[in-house]
């Protein structure tokens, strides 16, 4: 049976961005738990990792032994217990089925949406994939049923559904056993109002928060003003979608495909120039402002991200620091597309203490970004090590994409580390466990002050290590920095 980006001459496989790949030494394709436990069995000893849909950026999925796809994992209940219910679903589930069938048996839907809706439901969870205005997917688990080894290194299927444990599984980086099935709140189908607007100032855009508290803003590079995809949930009549259809099409051909060829045009004529002036005057143009729309919340929430290939980082500000964020990335972007003369006077004491004055320096002429800055509000998870986990204030997601060609990248990872490392240090970000977060333990778990009470947790589960792949366990080798 064919896997996605695995190549069928040199038995590699590789993510959806192709800054990952690898050769594990077999790959499986269990049809249900039965067979999934006699693989186990038979790997006894051996490192063990998911694939789900290689819609991550991070090593993750990296495995030199046994790589598993749980892809038959699909089903979809709902269940009601005490008058309550909620949705099981097969850990390979992708988001949209998960979502289509969830209409078909009750008209209900999850709480939260993510960009896109092709990852598999166990991977998205597991690195806590998130929309914008509410928590994260990872935040909605109620419990999950999960497989690991006895004392006597038997594999057995356990469930995992309340305290710490429960807190620690949620967001996992998948070192808490294979995940078979997952508990989730689900909600009634609801409606999105939506509609763009632009703005100067940060200011201007965040305080259309209270009456739009589901939207998510972009900031244009190389015009550095916001446009808001404004959203709030409205009750009314069907009547209300009468143009949604319309909007759909004109956001897949205009922004999903049209804005995409243009900046990939742009790219292969390689003039910085040249994307400066599309980004200042004719990237605008695209938006119409004020067309409000009203539709079911999958068709609002998502888009067709996954169309052409791409990179992203993506880091995590509370509220309190994302000015100071929006600003150092702006300046950041100037500096690696050569712009001379940039103030960073700003920032030079923290960029002094911290020592990234040489890498700032050398960045210089390096990178031109092309594409929209997308930020989005995630409320704080209860969780353990989601990018919101613990914190006592919204977080904000700060998304930059990047899609040129994978052999072109060097600009633009050494933007990207940079920007991860000294966000770290003077914001106390966090960077999304499922983008490209190529950065040293010690950095990327400076700011997660819950870190030992995961670790704890996941030494129980899986005390020999065997889920584990060398960049988990050179994080789960970090005790918490806090301590």
């Amino acid at each position: 049976m064919p896997f996605p980006y695995k190549s069928k001459k040199r038995g590699e496989v590789w993510n959806f961005g192709e800054n990952v790949r690898f050769k594990p030494a077999e790959i499986y394709r269990p049809a249900n738990e039965d067979e999934l436990l006699q693989i186990l069995a038979r790997s006894r000893g051996r490192k063990i990792r998911v694939m789900g849909r290689l819609h991550s950026w991070s090593a993750a999925v990296e495995t030199p032994d046994v790589l598993l796809d749980l892809r038959d994992f699909d089903s979809v209940e709902v269940i009601e217990q005490a008058g309550a219910k909620f949705a099981r679903v097969g850990a390979g589930t992708q988001v949209k089925r998960i979502v289509s069938e969830l209409r078909r048996l009750g008209d209900r839907t999850l709480p939260s949406l993510g960009l896109i809706d092709e990852q598999s439901i166990a991977g998205a969870i597991a690195t806590g994939t998130h929309g914008s205005g509410r928590n994260s997917l990872s935040h909605y688990v109620r419990a999950m049923r999960v497989v690991q080894f006895d004392g006597e290194g038997k594999p057995y299927v356990r469930t995992i559904d309340s305290g710490e444990e429960l807190l620690a599984a949620r967001c996992s980086l998948g070192c808490m056993g294979i995940v078979v099935s997952v508990d989730l709140e689900i909600r009634p189908q609801y409606l999105i109002e939506e509609h763009f607007r632009q703005h100067k100032t940060l200011d201007e855009v965040i305080a259309c928060e209270q009456e739009y508290p589901l939207q998510q803003f972009y900031q244009i590079p190389w015009k550095w003003n916001f446009i808001g995809q404004h959203r709030r949930e409205v009750t009314g009549p069907e009547a209300s979608k009468r143009y949604s259809r319309l909007f759909g099409w004109y956001f897949h051909l205009i922004f999903d495909i049209g804005m995409h060829l243009i900046i990939l045009s742009a790219l292969i004529c390689r003039f910085r120039s040249l994307i400066k002036f599309l980004f200042r005057n004719i990237i605008p143009l695209f938006v119409i402002r004020n067309w409000r729309v009203i539709d079911r919340s999958e068709r609002i929430l998502t888009m067709q991200h996954e169309m052409f290939r791409h990179i992203e980082i993506e880091m995590f500000v509370r509220r309190s620091h994302l000015e100071g964020m929006l600003e150092w990335v702006q300046k950041l972007l100037q500096i690696a597309s050569g712009e001379q003369d940039i103030d960073t006077s700003r920032f030079d004491e923290q960029l002094g203490v911290a020592g990234f004055q040489g890498e700032v320096d050398s960045l210089q002429g390096k990178y031109t970004h092309h594409y929209p800055i997308c930020i989005r509000k995630v409320l704080p998870d209860e969780t353990l090590i989601s990018m919101t986990a613990g914190w006592d204030e919204p977080g904000y997601a700060v998304s930059l994409i990047c899609y040129l060609h994978p052999h072109a990248r060097d600009g633009f990872f050494q933007f990207a580390r940079l920007l991860a490392r000294s966000s770290i240090r003077m914001f106390g970000a966090r960077a999304h466990w499922g983008k490209f977060n190529d950065i040293v333990a010690d950095e990327l778990l400076e700011n997660y002050g819950n870190w030992a009470r995961f670790a704890e947790q996941v030494g129980k589960a899986d005390p020999t290590g065997v889920f584990h792949n060398d960049w988990a366990e050179n994080l789960l080798g970090k005790k918490d920095p806090g301590e």
